[in-house]
């Protein structure tokens, strides 16, 4: 078994033979007709926290310049068209007589998180406690994309293991919600498009071609059997930087359901999609998936009158199918010269969190009993039924329920390329902004937000009826795009503020980024992340 410092070694070497074999910054082709290409990626990505841990963040030892992450990324991708293979193998010709053109793609990709073996105690602390989890968590070395496409005029299939993204949206999902995203190593910080985890599916379109008013309208479909693939966004382990904070009343009676791999774990769908007019783009559609967030609710033995013990409950986390039905619209007006994009979605049945009813057990009739009483339990089973919003036994317990609700949800945006002449004479500004929100049509005052609101472990925030978040993009490029700066900000109209500016220096094949991240304001939405504010240093080297 090599130890922890040993990998650390291993991927120091493996940066070394990955720069010398690959000097040039170009793509590597294995063939002289360049039908065979080979391209990637080596990254390390260090973060130091800003603030301090608070309230239910775990490991709550994490202080003002601790190092929190230290992630090591290596992608190695290949590209290879098959035409000229059919020429040639006769297991391939039935591709040329069918005149279908067939290509394939691979992506392998290893992960290394050292923060657990070279980082501050806390998180080396973490380890120690759960060392079969965390030794899974940091490292991985997959296959991670692994598809053929198979195309013959209008028809286009593609099979194995891919991401599929639908909607106009950046930052937050709406109709992107096929793939799981992976919050567990960098949470609201990090981009969308490095957090989506590949399904294994079958993907295929058809190009109907003019009908009506409507260009190139195609018909699009896909299926995730659900023996193939039935994967979730994962869930952080308990103390890895990026978990959710978590009373550790409840973190310690979780219980996980995750999906099965049988067919009912399946995700599909299909969409309509073209051009209206020179200049909108319009799609809408239907699919079947699962939810990044996962349902909660208190579960007990059936049949006990009296709950004695807390071997007889726990919080069972389960991931439950939801179908959503929605369109977008991307359209350019000429004359300002700016992007219009819209998004809607409604989310039939969603599970919502309502206490009452996920988490009965703690709103049912007790026993009442003293408070010496109390105290003796507390000190035996390590816990205060006092800090769960009890002064007694609870009796006849009842397992909570999963309530549903239809949720409407919905996207505006704008992206205009200007001139802002006293902060660059040379180039243009690209600004993008977003206005998302959500609407409970059969609203219950009673509905929360499953986030636990310290220090009381039964006290959860809010969810109004209606929701609104804003979000803003801007960037810019100086010395001949070598140098560019970027402001991203996000703001919860309840109060909570994402900020990010950062800048990218551009030297190729290198990259290197200085990123400032942090959340202030209301414990909500991403506000829960409020005590991670950190600063981040990545250095990238592409041969593509």
């Amino acid at each position: 078994m090599i130890s922890g410092r040993g990998r650390l070694l291993f991927w120091i070497v493996g940066w070394a033979v990955i720069l010398w074999l690959t000097a040039p910054a170009e793509a590597v082709y294995i063939d002289t007709e360049k039908t065979l290409k080979v391209t990637g990626k080596a990254q390390t990505r260090a973060s130091i926290r800003l603030q301090d841990s608070e309230g239910y963040t775990s490991p709550a030892n994490v202080y003002v310049g601790n190092l929190v992450q230290w992630r090591n990324l290596a992608l190695i991708e290949i590209d290879h068209n098959l035409r000229d293979l059919t020429d040639e193998l006769d297991i391939l010709y039935p591709l040329k007589a069918l005149k279908i053109r067939a290509k394939y793609h691979l992506v392998g990709r290893f992960l290394y998180e050292a923060v657990y073996n070279v980082g501050p105690q806390a998180f080396r602390d973490v380890r120690d406690a759960d060392r079969v989890n965390i030794d899974n968590f940091k490292q991985s070395y997959d296959l991670w994309e692994c598809y053929a496409d198979l195309s013959r005029g209008p028809l286009f299939f593609r099979i194995g293991r891919q991401n599929l993204s639908w909607g106009e949206t950046d930052v937050f999902r709406l109709l992107d919600s096929i793939n799981p995203l992976d919050n567990t190593f960098g949470g609201p910080f990090e981009d969308l498009d490095d957090r989506r985890i590949p399904l294994w599916m079958i993907r295929g379109s058809y190009n109907i071609g003019n009908v009506g008013p409507v260009k190139s309208l195609s018909v699009e479909g896909f299926w995730v059997p659900g023996t193939w693939d039935a994967r979730i966004s994962p869930w952080a382990p308990k103390g890895t930087a990026y978990s959710a904070p978590l009373s550790p009343d409840l973190a310690r009676f979780l219980d996980f359901k995750y999906p099965d791999k049988l067919m009912e774990s399946s995700r599909w769908g299909f969409r309509l999609q073209g051009v209206a007019g020179p200049n909108i783009n319009l799609s809408v559609g239907h699919y079947r998936s699962f939810l990044d967030l996962p349902a909660l609710r208190a579960v007990v033995e059936p049949g006990i009158p009296l709950l004695t013990g807390l071997d007889q409950m726990a919080f069972e986390v389960s991931w439950q199918p939801v179908h959503i039905t929605g369109g977008s619209l991307n359209y350019w007006e000429p004359r300002t010269n700016t992007v219009v994009r819209a998004e809607l979605a409604w989310f039939w049945d969603e599970p919502v969190f309502i206490p009452q009813e996920n988490a009965s057990i703690l709103f049912g009739p007790t026993l009442p009993l003293p408070d010496p009483v109390l105290d003796l339990a507390a000190e035996m089973f390590g816990i205060d039924l006092r800090d769960l919003g009890l002064d007694g036994l609870p009796l006849n317990p009842q397992s909570g329920t999963i309530p549903e609700k239809g949720i409407l949800r919905f996207m505006i945006g704008l992206d205009k390329q200007m001139w802002i002449r006293p902060l660059n004479k040379t180039n243009m500004f690209f600004v993008s902004l977003q206005y998302f929100g959500q609407w409970i049509p059969d609203y219950d005052p009673r509905l929360r937000q499953a986030l636990q609101l310290y220090p009381s472990p039964v006290n959860y925030a809010l969810l109004k009826e209606v929701e609104s978040v804003f979000t803003a993009l801007v960037n810019t490029m100086y010395r001949k795009g070598t140098v560019n700066p970027q402001l991203a900000l996000a703001y919860d109209v309840r109060g909570a503020w994402l900020i990010q500016p950062s800048v990218n220096l551009i030297r190729e094949p290198f990259r290197f980024m200085i990123q400032y991240s942090a959340i202030a304001g209301t414990f909500t939405n991403f506000g829960a992340f409020r005590d991670r504010d950190q600063i981040t240093f990545i250095l990238t080297y592409l041969f593509s």
